[in-house]
């Protein structure tokens, strides 16, 4: 039972837990608890003196002997008006709002907080109703009333009848306006939905119920799973350090998630925000029914929903356009992240802070390894395992070891012969780095016979590691098309060959269409010539394999024209393919063309070699983009002119579209389109949102008349809605051709620059960190100055900083100059007093 009595300059907060003893001889009880003003304490109704208890920052610790069953009260103090961590209970732009994953909840009262403690709670609050006219927590609402001696206060109670851990807990109260609507599940029960905002935002939201509409409907028809209680509520908040916080029946979202239409979002926005909206929805089974033991566990919950908001959004939209946009985050920042001092396993054995772990690692990398396990397994038999799984644990705390052990308990009882071993599987959780595997083929042209040589090596602490089990789909073309279906080759050995025979016995091997889908998260590569890489572009059937044959090429490019190599006839054959597929077009979904069309990452490009000079990096990227701008110019302006009827459809239509209109604004502006910069100018004020910031990407880079006024337009329109204007701080602290420091001062300064939200920090410092100039000056002066700023950071949100401290995560891979300069930036980082959560990156990247 917990009982909140807001005050204007504190909360008094009433905790009684009934607690029960399974350990007698214990002597002690300790308790978590930071920045609490200890009141009272009554064990069983008797109050303890003094000498009874100690208390230090971080814990409050009650002797014994205890019973085997007591009730502990313990009335204390918070001040969440001065408290900018933003955990705990928090003020937000007059809300007052929690944030307890991972261990926040003791910034509210004492308590153990562990996620494997599960209580139902009782929740009453007494605030004053003029200035908190919103009162919500978790659960189902069973009194609101006028305390009836000062008709000034009101009283609500929640009560939340399914037993959740203390970081699910959640509270919110405050001056907000409610957008209603209801769903009915299967089963034909009612239920409430309620999306909460600010006065100016609500007209937004219906973006957002939508997209929980279809996030039920989708997880009761692909896993029978109905929502439990009588109302679900979800409420933006400006100042939060997450995207989304999956709370009981009360989801707490960033605002820049919620708040959303087309004039206000662009069309990836809006796919994000329905995929983060399911997501938090989909937690409600696995991770707030179903949640993990300890925080080792924390992929089990995180890994797994986001494989089922991925399959949830690629069943919506385009399978193979996802699968793209998965992979393309995986490889910029998760393998960026296992190729640095911060890589770690998806199931870590040891943290200081486990606010560090909340990485791709964890959420990706873990998605990347339940979807094998669906692979390895095959859908029907893999929603049996996990369906099995959420009903054995229902209302408990599991581990990994549960999850995967529920899989090996259906295969045994249906007696179904496996061709892997589930045990071996496991070591995915446990070995930080991504595998390499190196392909190489032989081909008997007499016998029609190709063998396919396997090897995979893993580095676990600079020492070589068991071999995991890898599952590769492959298919065999020839120049007319498929000469094999797709097929499953499980690589579970350092070394393994696969033989296939029976082939037509032709001069000319076959074509191999290799990791198909991405079937596993590992860096390959293989001996194939890159000549045959442009002919399987051409007949392979697998859209993600036909993109990734694409990537592999340009990432070549630019890495060898970074060393002023420059192969002119590869480059021109693989245009010439381009303009074949653009020509072609009507036989792809736009969305794909557009993918195709896309440059690989700067991160993903640096991962491709060592001794990286980003710089000499950045000059290529630019550079190969003018060379295809130019030579596909004919192409881009008949693409513009064909599609510009279906710019104006509404989301999700018109996409692939927009998107194509982006890239070939960008590149024809970089050759110096007088016309398309000022058709993008135009496009900065208009409706749509996707082609006002493709106007301005395509200028932003570019030194132009038209850049300018682009700007200015974007911030008059834009400056009252700060989730908005926090693309203008990006662009302008991104711009390389701006003054940067002088620049990125004055966005710190400027008056419409909130230093409490952790988006607009983002935008300016991850802007500047995207500015590969200024950041990677040679001087040290960008590494310098980007030191400076977390260290202020850290002084009042330690985990925006920790998670900012990360730009420099790659520098051991750098060329010895830029490893210079940005260890003495670390040096500068490492004499401060900074936060256990900072303090712990700094250590890793400094080991």
């Amino acid at each position: 039972n917990l009982e909140f009595r807001i005050n204007s300059k504190f909360v008094e907060v009433i905790n009684i837990m009934k607690i029960h003893s399974i350990d007698n001889a214990a002597k002690h009880l300790v308790l978590k608890g930071r920045d609490i003003e200890l009141i009272t304490i009554k064990l069983d109704n008797v109050q303890l003196k003094k000498n009874a208890y100690i208390v230090d920052d971080n814990q409050l610790k009650i002797n014994g002997p205890f019973k085997n069953n007591f009730s502990l009260e313990i009335k204390s103090r918070i001040d969440p008006f001065n408290n900018t961590s933003l955990e705990g209970l928090y003020s937000s732009s007059g809300l007052l709002t929690t944030q307890c994953e991972a261990e926040g909840f003791r910034r509210i009262c004492y308590h153990p907080d562990r996620p494997d403690i599960l209580s139902r709670y009782v929740v009453k609050i007494t605030a004053p109703k003029e200035r908190y006219p919103t009162i919500l927590c978790n659960g189902n609402l069973i009194l609101d009333r006028l305390d009836p001696k000062d008709s000034r206060m009101r009283t609500v109670i929640w009560q939340d009848p399914h037993p959740k851990p203390s970081y699910l807990f959640a509270l919110v109260l405050g001056k907000l306006y409610e957008q209603k609507s209801s769903y009915t599940t299967k089963s034909g029960k009612n239920i409430l939905i309620r999306v909460h905002t600010n006065e100016n935002d609500i007209k937004y939201s219906s973006h957002a119920i939508s997209s929980l509409k279809k996030a039920m409907a989708w997880d009761e028809q692909i896993y029978a799973l109905e929502y439990d209680l009588e109302q679900y509520n979800i409420v933006a908040v400006r100042h939060f350090n997450m995207g989304a916080m999956e709370n009981k029946s009360l989801n707490i979202f960033n605002s820049k998630l919620i708040i959303a239409d087309e004039t206000l979002s662009t069309d990836s926005e809006l796919e994000k925000i329905e995929s983060v909206i399911a997501h938090e929805y989909f937690h409600n089974w696995t991770g707030n029914r179903v949640t993990c033991r300890d925080w080792f566990q924390l992929s089990l919950k995180e890994g797994l929903t986001v494989f089922r908001d991925q399959s949830f959004t690629a069943d919506l939209h385009s399978f193979s356009v996802k699968r793209i946009q998965d992979v393309l985050s995986l490889r910029n920042i998760q393998f960026k992240e296992d190729s640095g001092p911060t890589s770690h396993a998806v199931k870590p054995l040891k943290y200081n802070s486990i606010d560090n772990f909340y990485t791709s690692t964890i959420y990706e990398k873990g998605a990347e390894i339940i979807r094998m396990l669906e692979t390895l397994l095959g859908k029907e038999l893999f929603r049996e395992g996990l369906k099995f799984y959420l009903y054995k644990f229902d209302g408990k705390a599991a581990t990994t070891e549960d999850f995967l052990d529920s899989f090996l308990e259906i295969i045994n009882h249906k007696k179904i012969k496996t061709s892997f071993k589930l045990d071996e599987f496991k070591a995915w959780y446990e070995k930080a780095g991504t595998p390499k595997v190196k392909i190489k083929h032989v081909w008997n042209s007499k016998k029609g016979i190709l063998e396919l040589s396997f090897t995979q090596s893993i580095q676990t602490n600079n020492k070589r590691s068991e071999p995991l089990i890898i599952p590769i789909k492959f298919k065999l073309f020839d120049k007319n098309g498929m000469i094999t279906g797709e097929n499953l080759f499980i690589l579970d050995k350092e070394k393994k060959k696969l033989c296939i025979k029976n082939l037509p016995k032709t001069k000319k091997g076959p074509y191999i269409s290799l990791f198909r889908d991405f079937s596993a998260p590992v860096i390959w590569n293989t001996d194939v010539c890159d000549l045959d890489l442009l002919e399987l572009l051409k007949v392979d059937d697998n859209l993600f394999s036909k993109w990734e044959v694409s990537q592999r090429l340009v990432k070549k490019f630019i890495i060898n024209r970074s060393k002023n190599l420059i192969d002119s006839k590869l480059e021109d054959l693989y245009i010439s393919s381009l303009k074949l597929i653009i020509e072609k077009r009507e036989k792809y979904d736009l969305r794909f063309v557009a993918k195709l069309l896309e440059l690989p990452g700067l991160p993903e490009i640096e991962a491709s070699q060592k001794n990286i000079d980003p710089i000499s990096i950045y000059n290529a990227n630019s550079n190969f983009q003018a060379a295809i701008a130019k030579k596909l110019s004919p192409q881009l302006y008949e693409l513009l002119a064909n599609i510009k009827p279906s710019l104006s459809l509404n989301w999700p239509n018109g996409v692939g579209e927009r998107e194509l209109t982006a890239i070939a604004w960008k590149w024809l502006t970089k050759i110096g389109d007088v016309s398309i910069c000022t058709e993008a100018l135009n496009a900065v004020k208009s409706d749509s949102m996707s082609l006002s910031k493709a106007g301005l990407n395509a200028l932003n880079p570019i030194i132009c008349a038209q850049r300018e006024e682009a700007l200015e337009i974007f911030y008059q329109r834009w400056k009252d809605k700060p989730i908005i204007l926090d693309s203008w701080f990006n662009l302008q602290a991104s711009n390389p051709n701006n003054n940067s420091f002088n620049t990125i001062e004055s966005l710190l300064k400027h008056h419409r620059f909130d230093p409490l939200a952790p988006n607009a920090i983002r935008a300016v410092l991850g802007g500047f960190a995207n500015n590969m100039p200024n950041f990677h000056a040679i001087d040290g002066s960008g590494y310098n100055f980007m030191a400076e700023q977390i260290i202020l950071i850290d002084q009042k949100n330690a985990i925006t900083a920790s998670r900012l401290v990360k730009v420099f995560s790659n520098w051991k891979n750098y060329i010895q100059i830029h490893q210079e300069k940005i260890n003495d930036a670390l040096k500068i980082l490492d004499r401060q007093n900074l936060s256990s959560n900072t303090r712990e990156i700094i250590n890793l990247m400094k080991n």
